[in-house]
């Protein structure tokens, strides 16, 4: 039996702003739960009742980790949760105000990101959160994009997210001058070939940066290169249909997509250890720990130029040599 006053996991992290502190909070399971390719559920044992005491405990502890010169230093705080950040009955508005009012006076705070599905996100509980924290932080709301066509994204990954809902989600954060975090999936399906991988991923930061300018909406994209993840629903045929994850030069290309727009792009590079073994991206001729690092490094600078010189990438990966925009 889990104990529930220990979170999933915590990070003290660098990231663009600086220093960033990630809360991943062990929650019910998400109720949604329909997603195809998703793990995160089997993270919460059954379904049992986390209270909300057990949560302010899981804070308490992952704060008392840290000294607090490095407190002093956050400047992002992250939550996470195997459900929603927003999803009240996940995450009870009682612990979500407990974490704010516990970081809201770290004098480097520039912005809180939240993980949560969008049906979850409402105008009283965003406007609570501004008075909180004041102006000079930005709260910015995690969603799960996940790719440019709406029939694979929710026909195919059940996601469950239409484009109606999307554009209400950022009429909403518009309102409360918030931001958007698009999680978006590089080669999400065994039906895709590479290049179509490619095609799909920019499509979708294409797509996302229409958004941002029609609602005033910052927009961040964070690319996930699918892994096959153990225990989701489509773990086992995309194994009998022989997927192979998607490539680093495919990622790559994305990423020129999203700095030719000049919209803010993450690589994320990380399984969590959910992947089964040999499913997680792949690195065919190129140097792939060079790369990787070239990778999270941008994370932080966003100069694609020096990515590529970081990575090593030939002439053809300059700043001018291929255009992905499709």
């Amino acid at each position: 039996m889990p104990d529930y006053t220990k979170p999933l996991f915590h990070w003290y992290v660098d990231c663009a702003l600086g220093k960033e502190l990630v809360f991943a909070l062990y929650t019910r399971p998400c109720r949604y739960g329909r997603c195809a390719f998703c793990a995160l559920p089997s993270m919460s044992d059954g379904g049992e009742v986390v209270s909300a005491k057990d949560i302010d405990a899981q804070i308490d502890y992952i704060l008392s980790q840290y000294t607090q010169e490095q407190l002093q230093k956050i400047a992002k705080v992250s939550i996470y949760t195997a459900s929603s950040s927003l999803d009240q009955e996940c995450l009870p508005t009682r612990s979500l105000m407990y974490l704010i009012l516990k970081v809201c006076d770290l004098p480097g705070l520039k912005q809180v990101s939240m993980e949560t599905r969008p049906e979850y996100v409402e105008d009283w509980e965003l406007k609570m959160l501004k008075n909180v924290l004041g102006n000079n932080v930005v709260l910015e709301a995690g969603i799960g994009y996940e790719t440019y066509s709406p029939e694979l994204r929710n026909k195919v990954l059940n996601k469950g997210l239409s484009i109606e809902k999307l554009r209400w989600l950022l009429s909403l954060l518009s309102e409360n001058q918030a931001s958007l975090k698009a999680y978006l999936m590089l080669k999400p399906h065994y039906s895709l070939t590479e290049e179509e991988g490619i095609i799909e991923g920019c499509n979708g930061v294409k797509e996302l940066h229409s958004l941002s300018k029609e609602f005033n909406v910052q927009i961040s994209v964070h690319l996930n290169p699918t892994y096959i993840a153990k225990g989701c629903r489509l773990t086992d045929e995309m194994v009998k249909n022989g997927y192979q994850p998607p490539e680093l030069a495919s990622v790559i290309k994305v990423v020129q997509c999203a700095r030719q727009l000049n919209m803010p792009i993450y690589v994320g590079l990380d399984d969590e250890g959910m992947a089964v073994e040999g499913g997680t991206f792949r690195s065919a001729g190129l140097d792939k720990a060079k790369t990787v690092r070239a990778l999270l490094s941008f994370n932080n600078h966003q100069d694609y130029g020096r990515l590529i010189a970081e990575a090593g990438y030939p002439e053809s990966y300059t700043e001018n040599g291929v255009n992905c925009c499709i």
